[in-house]
């Protein structure tokens, strides 16, 4: 009994979690790896139906059909397996970013992995505390990341997706969803925060979104009390978000 008082003391000291991290990417990713199953059991299931008697396809053409049906299967699920395998690298990044969140003090609440009614985005996490409210997008890439005159950059190649501008969009998301609930106008802060990569500044400004790496993460939601909201309105932010996860 004592020592399960000592946990909840202990866990009282930091932020409260709501939602899990890397879910939505880990069942976005198993179903645009495997659909093609679905795909080629049906074609399957045709094929057998048509080896057996009175069936339109001669045998031979069935055989050769089964063959080109099993070399596109493989083609399809070893690239099914590739984009498994990105989605869960970036449900592994969200964990990690979680990881660093959850050391917030408990004047912070965090959510994760939240959807708008009939929205567009997949929240990765938003964070409510005495500096105001963060929509956090979390990017796991390899390599160096750049943004050089409006584009990004790995390595030195450009990237025709733009994670400013996916972060922005879940902003104004997010902040067209508080407006139709008739909460208080506040600002809703923009971060970009990669796990791995290098990047030439450890916090920078790109385009009014604050771009950082995972250790610098807690001093920018923390150094911007400047712009406090009040316990109120956090309290007001946190009900409405939870009422997305019941």
């Amino acid at each position: 009994m004592e020592r399960h008082s000592q946990t909840e003391s202990i866990k009282s000291q930091f932020a409260m979690v709501h939602g899990s991290a890397g879910e939505a990417p880990r069942v976005m990713g198993i179903l645009k790896a495997f659909w093609p199953l679905l795909v080629i059991s049906t074609l399957l299931g045709y094929l057998i139906r048509e080896a057996l008697p009175f069936s339109f396809l001669s045998l031979s053409q069935v055989g050769i059909a089964f063959i080109f049906l099993s070399i596109i299967g493989v083609v399809l699920l070893t690239i099914g397996d590739k984009k498994l395998s990105n989605y869960l690298k970036g449900a592994k990044g969200e964990e990690s970013v979680l990881r660093e969140l959850t050391f917030l003090s408990s004047d912070y609440t965090i959510f994760n992995g939240i959807r708008l009614d009939n929205g567009r985005y997949n929240f990765d996490h938003i964070v409510v505390g005495p500096s105001g409210v963060f929509v956090i997008e979390t990017k796991n890439w390899n390599g160096h990341v750049q943004f050089l005159d409006g584009e990004v950059q790995i390595d030195g190649k450009k990237i025709n997706f733009s994670p400013i501008n996916q972060v922005k969009g879940e902003a104004s998301e997010l902040s067209n969803f508080f407006d139709t609930h008739n909460m208080p106008l506040f600002s809703i802060k923009t971060v970009l925060c990669f796990v791995d990569s290098k990047l030439d500044e450890s916090i920078s400004n790109v385009n009014g979104v604050i771009v950082c790496n995972k250790s610098s993460l807690r001093n920018v939601l923390t150094l911007e009390l400047n712009d406090e909201i009040e316990i109120n309105i956090q309290n007001k932010t946190n009900n409405l978000l939870l009422s997305l996860l019941d």
